[in-house]
């Protein structure tokens, strides 16, 4: 009886791991075949090329941690508040991650440092340290919320 816990317990932990490392690395791959796309359409090349990298498997591994201690949080957040703190998190995720592997390596898998944001006919700087943009914070939210409901699932099954 006993074991059969420990490899439910073990299971309810690697299921949400396993299942957010490979939905991570699919948008990201189908996100980057959709710029990349974009970027080439005037050229009339339609290959659709998306990549990742090894490096977002660990990166992609620490999501469901966010997912198990925001829905231990107090019931009445809600989905509103959880969201900003997904993004948040999201956006601590990828500013370290990324200043660790440029720490490490000498560059970051990504690179905003040339993202700009155009308000009132003004260009502004919308990165931080090239290591996360302005422009991705909707993403990310959605992301949060949505990732929210895959976590439940996955734990679930």
């Amino acid at each position: 009886m006993m074991i059969n816990y420990l490899l439910l317990n073990k299971m309810k932990t690697i299921i949400p791991l396993i299942g957010f490392i490979l939905m991570g690395i699919t948008l990201e791959v189908f996100w980057t075949s959709i710029l990349n796309h974009l970027k080439e359409r005037k050229k009339n090349k339609v290959k659709l090329i998306g990549v990742t990298y090894l490096w977002m498997f660990p990166i992609y591994a620490i999501v469901p941690i966010f997912y198990l201690l925001t829905l231990n949080l107090p019931p009445h957040i809600s989905i509103f508040i959880r969201g900003l703190i997904y993004f948040c998190l999201f956006y601590i995720l990828e500013f370290t991650s990324g200043w660790i592997i440029k720490k490490s390596v000498g560059e970051s898998p990504w690179d905003y440092s040339n993202k700009k944001i155009k308000l009132f006919g003004k260009e502004f700087k919308s990165n931080f340290k090239g290591l996360i943009c302005l422009q991705y914070a909707p993403i990310w939210y959605i992301y949060g919320i949505l990732g929210e409901l895959y976590y439940l699932f996955l734990i679930n099954i």
